[in-house]
């Protein structure tokens, strides 16, 4: 997500859930009902604290629904863009508490694209509950209600310092509601995916305060009213259009992998098969490791493309048993990682995953290849790759059955002392054990 804080908060549920299918457990159905029923709940408890003005509350529904429509959830891997949060965090300031609750609910309420009814739901009573958060934390920071003649140090004071905790406030409780959503769904770690969000998206949420201060002072002090948000908003769409020529261009990323992959399929089936399994499995680690989302990102490169040199591997060496093989082709064939390695040189968005393809043999006490690297000093993606490659090889489906189970591939894999860092095997027995090994089959999300 780089730039991670290009996130875009708050976030859908149907950018997370997309199009699978869905069981609906018990805790799923409790988790929803119960933020629909908060939401309720903070309504009411808002109305109470008095009705905003009609007109700005019209105006910031509309520019609700345009920003939320406008939002490029898919501008690339983890990154997305909208400018709702900053229409939010203004409300908090012009309309208050229940105005800010309203702005949140119709915002995500008239939609372009069809949602089933629980990603609707869900959306709704999430972005109503984030905008009326962030009001009151305006209002329990004493925030003044009476922005007209406000300037110097009683502008700052009075709306600025209230304005900033109000972004704190809907930044934490967008990542606390969307990470309780994504747990129930897919069995992610609620603490895991709060860290997460907090991390690629609590950059961008410094910017959306200060642009929604600059709202407000266009709104009230520069007497600019309503018209403010022309000045707002078209900047924004300058950058929304830059985003999305960036998320073009992280497409052509992913085309160029999937050319590799595909031309690792028409040589080597297995070996693509391999790596994409390589792959699910080395961005679960990642995630579990706690690891940036740019290097998310890294590992995922080297765990899709790990097995690529094996293109400049002779055929009849790829077809032959490995137990068949003599010596010196099988020294041969262990030199698909510098092969690999080689062959993505040039290209400037692999970079950092060349070393983790290039060092996947290495061994954490230091006997592996090929430069005999020990500890941290293996790339982090190498570290990773290695355990997740290993599994998915000793796992594989040969004859129509598995060679061995995940158990007893685990346990292989721990007899292997000295191979693997072993909080990367940890993390591996963890996520595996969540998601299962069957959620890797093709298709499974």
């Amino acid at each position: 997500m780089e730039p991670e804080s290009a996130v875009a908060p708050p976030e859908p549920i149907s950018e997370v859930v997309g199009d699978r299918a869905v069981t609906f457990s018990r805790p799923v159905i409790g988790y929803i009902s119960t933020v629909i029923l908060v939401s309720v709940g903070v309504g009411w408890l808002s109305l109470l604290h008095g009705k905003p003005d009609p007109t700005p509350l019209l105006i910031l529904c509309a520019l609700g629904i345009l920003s939320f429509n406008l939002r490029e959830p898919n501008v690339g891997s983890r990154i997305g863009f909208s400018f709702l949060s900053i229409i939010l965090l203004a409300s908090a300031s012009i309309l208050g508490p229940f105005g800010a609750w309203v702005v949140g609910l119709i915002s995500v309420s008239v939609v372009r694209r069809k949602m089933r009814w629980f990603q609707r739901s869900f959306n709704i009573a999430m972005t109503a509950i984030t905008g009326a958060a962030g009001a009151w934390a305006y209002v329990f920071a004493r925030g003044a209600s009476e922005l007209d003649g406000l300037t110097g140090i009683h502008l700052v004071l009075g709306v600025g310092l209230p304005l900033i905790l109000a972004d704190v406030v809907q930044c934490l409780v967008n990542a606390v509601l969307l990470s309780g959503v994504i747990h129930f769904f897919g069995g992610a770690p609620f603490g895991v995916l709060v860290r997460q969000i907090l991390t690629t998206s609590g950059v961008a949420y410094i910017g959306y305060g200060v642009i929604g201060f600059l709202f407000v002072i266009l709104w009230f002090p520069a007497k600019l009213g309503g018209f403010s948000a022309l000045l707002v908003i078209v900047p924004l769409l300058a950058a929304r259009w830059a985003f999305i020529q960036y998320g073009e261009e992280l497409r052509s990323h992913e085309r160029t992998i999937e050319t590799l992959v595909t031309a690792l399929a028409r040589k080597d089936p297995g070996a693509a098969a391999r790596s994409r399994s390589s792959a699910r499995i080395a961005e679960w680690i990642a995630e579990e490791l706690a690891l940036a989302p740019s290097q998310i990102g890294t590992v995922r490169y080297a765990a899709i493309l790990h097995e690529v040199g094996r293109l400049g591997i002779p055929t009849r060496l790829l077809r032959h048993p490995a137990e068949s093989l003599t010596d010196s082709e099988r020294h041969v064939l262990d030199q698909h990682c510098a092969i690999g390695a080689r062959m993505i040189e040039g290209i400037d968005f692999l970079e950092d995953a060349r070393s983790g393809i290039q060092h996947q043999g290495e061994h954490y006490d230091g006997s592996g290849r090929p430069d005999g690297l020990a500890g941290p000093d293996i790339p982090v993606a190498a570290r990773v790759v290695a355990v997740a490659g290993r599994f998915v090889e000793l796992t594989e489906e040969r004859g129509g059955r598995a060679t061995l189970g995940s158990v007893e591939a685990f346990q292989l894999l721990g007899e292997e002392v000295g191979r693997y860092d072993p909080t990367v095997l940890d993390a591996a027995r963890v996520v595996l054990d969540r998601h299962g090994w069957a959620a890797l089959a093709p298709g499974a999300d």
